[in-house]
């Protein structure tokens, strides 16, 4: 990472709740980026270790999808739309940032992904998604409790009852929050008063291996050797405290809230 493109990052950070919030920073970093950096880190050996991560933990928690409908709601590139279109799935994937979303329908050109551009506060599906995958997108759309609220209420009407939601995203009350700030309790409490219920939270990424790894384009070696030393840390933790990011698998109650 050049030394404007770290200074860059840094004003966009000081200044996350303007900018993050838009589509307009998401096209930019669809043009500006590539592969996983686009929605990811400019280090893309560690973006591949999270991504086969991800994947692992969606695989455990969903398994067979052959004709399943399936929300991917924050698609991006349509990476995970895709993945469960090629096993089976019938795939919706929603983005609010239009450059993305053309970026998808090149990549995954045909019927199935069929990509949307639409913001989740827009949402307006009621019972019509098996499972519904999100990632990395309400901690950054959503400016305050009450707008994860809404949002949240959104995706359990999208669902069928019974229905799982899969959602990986960085939730921390502290230094290391993108736009909303809030603790994990807080934030299940209100999945929960949304009509969901929550089986499972797992930690992913380890947040120190992240911080020293994500910025930079590193070598391969030292990206691998940061990554499974935070790794097997985790796993010390049983995935129950220092991730970055954490991992909810939750299922549609039978009655909305």
């Amino acid at each position: 990472m050049k030394v404007r493109d770290l200074r860059s990052m840094l004003e966009n950070r000081r200044n996350r709740v303007d900018r993050y919030c838009t589509p307009e920073y998401w096209d930019s970093k669809a043009v500006e980026f590539s592969d996983a950096s686009v929605s990811m880190w400019p280090n893309n050996h560690l973006n591949a270790h999270y991504d086969r991560e991800r994947v692992a933990w969606l695989e455990r928690c969903i398994g067979d999808v052959s004709d399943k409908r399936v929300l991917d709601a924050g698609c991006g590139l349509g990476r995970l739309s895709k993945y469960y279109a090629e096993r089976g799935a019938t795939v919706v994937g929603v983005d609010f940032s239009a450059r993305s979303i053309e970026l998808a329908r090149k990549m995954c050109p045909g019927n199935n992904p069929e990509f949307r551009v639409q913001s989740l506060f827009d949402l307006d599906a009621r019972n019509e998604y098996d499972i519904v995958i999100v990632w990395g997108v309400v901690t950054i759309a959503c400016r305050n409790p009450t707008e994860l609220l809404d949002i949240a209420l959104r995706l359990r009407r999208a669902l069928v009852p019974g229905g799982r939601m899969l959602m990986m995203e960085p939730v921390h009350s502290g230094f290391l929050h993108r736009v909303l700030k809030l603790g994990i309790d807080d934030f299940s409490g209100i999945l929960r008063d949304a009509g969901f219920a929550i089986h499972d939270t797992t930690h992913l990424h380890f947040w120190p291996a992240r911080l020293a790894l994500a910025y930079f384009p590193l070598p391969k070696l030292l990206t691998d050797i940061g990554f499974y030393t935070g790794d097997a840390l985790l796993r010390l933790l049983r995935r129950r405290a220092c991730g970055d990011y954490k991992a909810i698998y939750a299922t549609a109650n039978a009655r909305e809230p």
